[in-house]
């Protein structure tokens, strides 16, 4: 028998918050006192900073940049990543996803490396728990579902037990099953 779903664990960073553009405003702003003048409005120094974070997290990217690019007095990266954080807004479509996980009664919690996922407040508290990793969560992987706007990351959570959707997914994923299972026969006046 399939496991019920307990838990909906949703990632921040694509799904939940643009941290994209965050991260661009960020680069740009410290760009600019530094006397550059991005093109792009920060969109190759995000990926710059990206990649220089090397999966180490964004202040060291950002630490990075700025002894790259030679800022001077500049903040601290974990300062850069504060800003980041202030910065982030919901995607479009999110509070909904949110609200309709709400709505199933499943326990929610925020998936995010950052110690502070400043802008979920912006989601009515709707997350009893900010965690770097799902497995974090006390009950069996399989009651995690996991929701994810990257492909690799839903591979990711499917490889370690978990279930994983889409956003756009996540009304199917925990519609009853016995209501998808089963179609309501439609009653005419027509004899078979």
């Amino acid at each position: 028998m399939e496991e019920e779903i307990e838990v909906v664990a949703f990632a921040c960073r694509g799904t939940l918050l643009d941290w994209s553009g965050a991260i661009e405003a960020v680069a740009y702003e410290l760009a600019r006192c530094n006397g550059e003048s991005p093109l792009d409005r920060g969109a190759a120094l995000r990926r710059r900073v990206e990649t220089l974070a090397d999966g180490h997290g964004l202040a060291r990217g950002f630490e990075r940049l700025a002894r790259e690019r030679g800022y001077r007095g500049e903040e601290s990266g974990e300062e850069s990543l504060a800003r980041v954080v202030a910065l982030a807004r919901p995607l479009r479509g999110a509070r909904e996803i949110v609200a309709h996980a709400v709505r199933s009664g499943k326990r929610l919690v925020a998936v995010s490396r950052a110690e502070n996922p400043g802008a979920l407040y912006l989601f009515g508290g709707a997350f009893e728990a900010v965690v770097s990793d799902p497995r974090e969560i006390a009950v069996p992987l399989e009651s995690i579902l996991y929701v994810s706007a990257a492909d690799w990351r839903r591979a990711e959570a499917r490889r370690r037990g978990m279930r994983a959707v889409a956003p756009d997914e996540l009304g199917l994923a925990l519609a009853p099953r016995a209501l998808a299972a089963v179609r309501t026969p439609r009653h005419t006046i027509m004899a078979a």
